[in-house]
Order: C-alpha cells, then structure tokens, then sequence
C-alpha cells in the first residue's frame, strides 16, 4: 500500500479524490484499507459497443433537427436504445423521451440501411416536442409536428413499413426509391 510519501503532485492528478481519500485514511481505518485493496484489484469495465456502427449517425441527424427546429433550447443527449430480441411484436415504440434525465431515445431497429434518414429525423423531432411541450399529444403538439419538413413523407414511409418494423413478414423493408417507382400517385397518403 502506498504511503504518504508516494503521493506528490504529478500521481495525486492521476489518482481520483475518493481514491487519495482511502489512501489518506487507510492507516486508522481498516475498512477503509479493504475498500482501497478492492478498488485496487476491481477488473475494468468492459467497453460499450459503438452506438453508431450502423448506417445512421444518430448524432449529426439529431444535431440538424435542433439546428433546423429547436435552435433556442439547449441540445439534448440523444442515444440509440436498447436491443431486444423479439420477432413478433404487436406494437412498437419507436422513441422515447424521459423527462427526468432529459435525453432521448431511439429505438435500435431503426438503425438499419433500409430506414430512411428523414424518418429518423422525424422520431428525434416528435420526441423533442416532447420536451419542448410536455407529454401530452393535444392540438398543439400536432401542430407543432406538422412544420417538420418531411412530416407526411414520414407518415406515408410508417404507414408502408409499419409491418416489417413489427416483425410480421420475412421479407426486407422497401426502401423508399422503389416505393415511389411502385405507386407515385399513392407517395403522400
């Protein structure tokens, strides 16, 4: 165990103020001496994956909407969720925002080549309404999600894919080139 001696200034910087604590204190107290020796042979955290390895960086989508939209309001921490295995699903929630810590939501399975950017873009700004506007979906908040850009692309590419997000077909989802070579007259509801 190190001693008094062994802390000048250049390792104390290195060290963190609760470990300098036990350190200072582990010559009086002995469970302050088994916390040190616990801290000291604690195994490292295992690294968190990279949340942007797929094909959508959800940091430069999420900084154009604020940039575009929400400008006077300080930028949120936005993140990709969870992933949960499950085939089929009955309903799905594509976003969340959680008023306490302040940060957004994303669901994983949008994380995909197939899922458009402006969709994405449009979960990111209907979950900052949320936080601009509280919880509840009234007139307003409707409103207010009707001025994003690409609202009834969004809505027309949901309306479309809806199935494929739930896990109910095999087969991959259409991406949004082919969809608009298929039916034009039906591109907007």
């Amino acid at each position: 165990m190190p001693g008094l001696a062994a802390l000048d200034s250049v390792s104390a910087r290195r060290i963190s103020r609760r470990r300098i604590f036990f350190v200072l204190t582990a010559r009086r107290n002995p469970l302050a001496r088994l916390q040190l020796r616990a801290m000291e042979t604690r195994p490292l955290p295992l690294p968190l994956p990279d949340q942007d390895s797929g094909p959508h960086h959800l940091a430069s989508l999420a900084a154009e909407v604020h940039r575009t939209y929400f400008y006077k309001v300080p930028p949120l921490p936005i993140f990709w969720g969870q992933q949960i295995r499950r085939k089929n699903r009955r309903s799905i929630r594509l976003g969340s925002y959680n008023h306490v810590t302040c940060e957004i939501r994303i669901h994983p399975l949008l994380n995909a080549p197939n899922v458009p950017a402006f969709f994405i873009q449009s979960i990111i700004h209907h979950e900052y309404l949320h936080h601009m506007l509280g919880a509840a979906h009234n007139r307003r908040f409707h409103q207010q999600e009707r001025n994003f850009r690409y609202y009834r692309e969004s809505k027309e590419w949901l309306r479309r894919n809806l199935h494929f997000l739930l896990g109910r077909k095999s087969t991959k989802l259409v991406p949004v080139a082919v969809q608009r070579e298929l039916s034009p007259q039906l591109a907007l509801f």
